[in-house]
């Protein structure tokens, strides 16, 4: 066994700090999220006065995501100075495309729940067996992000996502009499 004294790494070791300028944009988006949450906490009433007003703690998280933007900002800013001019572009991370695609593919999953009246119900084996929008989607969103990732045949993608939500499906309508989306 080797005797080498081991350290945490995190969990991408070879992740390093993103461009100066991908930091400034993230920046100045958590910042507008934290400034948004904040004046909609402010509207919220107050009935029993400020330690009790619903919109505090809203308010001091929204607060803390500002306060750690504006460090994101500035030691972007400052790594920028030490950046050769002619070398700060804005680079976009290898794996960009496929991030891009997961993000159209969770705005797809959120509309698709919210907007596809899907319900069928049938009795096997004297069970109810329902079927809605949540399992319908998930599936197929399921499929497209292990396709993306997994990188697998499409029927190995597909027998996956079918088995897990299946299994969602029992658990929380069966087990736990929860009704899905």
């Amino acid at each position: 066994m080797s005797e080498q004294p081991s350290h945490f790494e995190g969990e991408d070791s070879n992740a390093g700090f993103g461009t100066p300028v991908m930091d400034l944009a993230a920046a100045a988006v958590l910042m507008a999220i934290g400034i948004y949450v904040m004046i909609e906490s402010l509207r919220l009433p107050a009935p029993g006065g400020l330690m009790t007003a619903p919109g505090l703690l809203p308010f001091l998280t929204a607060a803390s995501l500002c306060l750690m933007a504006l460090v994101l900002a500035r030691l972007a800013l400052m790594r920028r100075r030490m950046i050769d001019p002619s070398q700060d572009v804005f680079e976009l991370p290898d794996d960009f495309r496929r991030s891009l695609a997961l993000g159209a593919i969770v705005v797809v999953y959120a509309a698709g729940l919210q907007f596809l009246p899907i319900h069928w119900a049938t009795i096997i084996g004297g069970l109810r067996l329902t079927v809605g929008a949540f399992e319908v989607v998930s599936i197929i969103v399921l499929t497209a992000i292990l396709l993306l990732y997994w990188r697998r045949p499409l029927w190995a993608c597909l027998t996956v996502a079918l088995v897990w939500i299946a299994f969602l499906n029992i658990v929380f309508r069966m087990v736990f009499g929860i009704p899905l989306p």
